[in-house]
């Protein structure tokens, strides 16, 4: 008599198996997960730092190649000397938007960095001075407070308070120990983004080639309606990014240029270096405002409370005009996502990549948006053909 094998049990079992399997991998991953993290971290960082001026190159490139664009399709195509002439339309283009981002970065060197200089300076001379006005009023405090409650809790507070000034103090002096090693890291940074300068140029100029190769690359791999399909998901998600890095940061530079305006209007001290605070801090979506105006504050408070708090009525009500007027006239549904999906990807990108990841996580949630949006309508269009031939083959 022979044995008869039952391959349905023998596929749950393998299914069993699979499982079990599975759910011990899943658990060595999660116990080694920072071990993994660590070492992908090291890894990232030892590639950025050989990789970097290709980095700059390419991001020089990518921000400024609207531009490029638009100077070579509406100024000087029609331009009747270089007209038929391509090659010219690009490298005319290319140094245009080489000159204006020249001039911006010297602009800011000459007038705002220098300014923005000596308010920093003055803020750090004046740091024993705000040590001896915070202890002073919280003497105060303490003293009401201890009339009020008879209780005695200013030692615990003049404890506490020692110990942060301490504390204060030993990164003050590992921001001086540390001081030619910042200028050799400036340095270093200064010559990479120069060679990314150099690179961009060429990137800019090869812009084609480049697309070209990627495309016949993708050829190789990939059928020719995969390959298109990824041709417009490549358009599209070039498009959010562009618009949304461009728009915010017109919006920023407004938002910045008008708080400027309103901080000498109201007479607060270091106007330029809190509004560059505003503006650089309103990069990033909905969180961005309150990150610029606790420092701006704090800044202002120790000069003068009153102008401390009408400084956090005005940067209240350039938000909401931000929020309200001219961030939907700018930028208007650039992303396309809820704000709840806003959020997340702004703390998620915040844990893992601080502020650049705070900034870059909106369009990045936009993108996978565009990912699930496209995998839907392939599902549902085959869902659909399918009932479609279903019913066709019903006699």
């Amino acid at each position: 008599m022979k044995y008869k094998i039952d391959n349905n049990y023998f596929k749950y079992s393998f299914y069993a198996f699979l499982a079990v399997a599975m759910s011990i991998l899943f658990y060595l991953a999660l116990n080694n997960l920072g071990y993994f993290l660590k070492s992908f971290s090291v890894a990232l960082g030892i590639t950025s730092k050989i990789l970097s001026p290709f980095i700059i190159g390419g991001s020089i490139a990518y921000l400024i190649s609207p531009g490029v664009i638009w100077f070579e399709k509406k100024v000087y195509s029609k331009v009747k000397l270089i007209n038929s002439r391509a090659k010219l339309h690009r490298l005319i283009s290319v140094l245009t938007m080489y000159i204006i981002l020249l001039s911006c970065i010297a602009l800011l060197i000459i007038f705002v960095a220098p300014q923005v200089g000596n308010n920093l300076r003055d803020i750090i001379m004046r740091v024993p001075d705000y040590f001896t006005t915070t202890d002073q009023l919280l003497s105060k405090w303490t003293m009401e407070l201890e009339n009020f409650t008879q209780m005695e809790i200013s030692p615990h507070i003049d404890a506490k308070m020692t110990s942060i000034f301490l504390k204060i103090t030993e990164i003050l002096e590992d921001i001086l120990d540390n001081l030619v090693f910042s200028i050799v890291t400036f340095t270093s940074g200064v010559l990479n983004f120069v060679l990314g300068l150099i690179l961009s140029f060429y990137m800019l100029m090869d812009r084609e080639s480049f697309k070209k190769s990627f495309e016949k690359l993708l050829r190789v791999f990939l059928k020719d309606t995969s390959v298109e399909r990824v041709k417009s998901f490549a358009r599209e998600v070039n498009d959010l990014f562009v618009k949304f890095i461009v728009g915010k940061s017109l919006d920023s530079f407004i938002i910045a240029c008008i708080c400027f305006v309103g901080l000498n209007l109201i007479g607060i001290r270091y106007a330029l270096l809190l509004s560059v605070i505003v503006g650089v801090t309103n990069m990033i979506p909905y969180f961005g405002p309150f990150i610029g105006a606790v420092p701006a504050t704090i800044i202002t408070f120790f000069d003068s409370p009153l102008s401390a708090l009408w400084l956090m009525i005005f940067i209240l009500a350039l938000q909401q005009f931000d929020g309200l007027i001219l961030g939907p006239k700018i930028l208007g549904d650039s992303v396309g996502v809820s704000p709840f999906w806003i959020i997340f990807s702004i703390v998620v990108g915040g844990k893992l990549f601080g502020v650049l990841g705070m900034f870059l996580g909106v369009p990045v949630i936009g993108m996978v948006r565009l990912v699930v949006n496209r995998a839907i309508d392939r599902a549902l269009e085959r869902k659909k053909a399918r009932l479609e031939k279903e019913e066709t083959a019903v006699p």
